[in-house]
């Protein structure tokens, strides 16, 4: 069994395009999954971080409820639900 020089060259080639087209993909539209990430401490209070880019904004406690942070920290407002904080979450997106 010979094997020819031009079909392998041809097949390798067709191969790399196809991987290459397969990878293409406009991303226009961002998954907004897994862009906040909420840590809980030992007192229950939540720390809400922004995964993009690292920042904590907002704050969550029992006794005192949600706190949505400026950029460079301090109270923007205050929610007592927290439904009322991701819906607000949503808006600055």
């Amino acid at each position: 069994m010979k094997i020819d020089i031009k079909s392998l060259l041809i097949g390798a080639l067709l191969t790399i395009n196809v991987m290459l087209i397969m990878g293409f993909d406009e991303h226009e539209e961002e998954s907004q999954n897994g862009r906040y990430q909420v840590i809980i401490d030992s007192k229950g209070d939540q720390y809400w971080y922004d995964t993009r880019y690292g920042d904590k904004i907002a704050i969550g406690s029992k006794s005192y409820g949600y706190i949505l942070l400026k950029e460079k920290g301090g109270m923007k407002e205050r929610f007592d639900k927290e439904f009322q904080l991701v819906e607000a979450l949503k808006k600055i997106d």
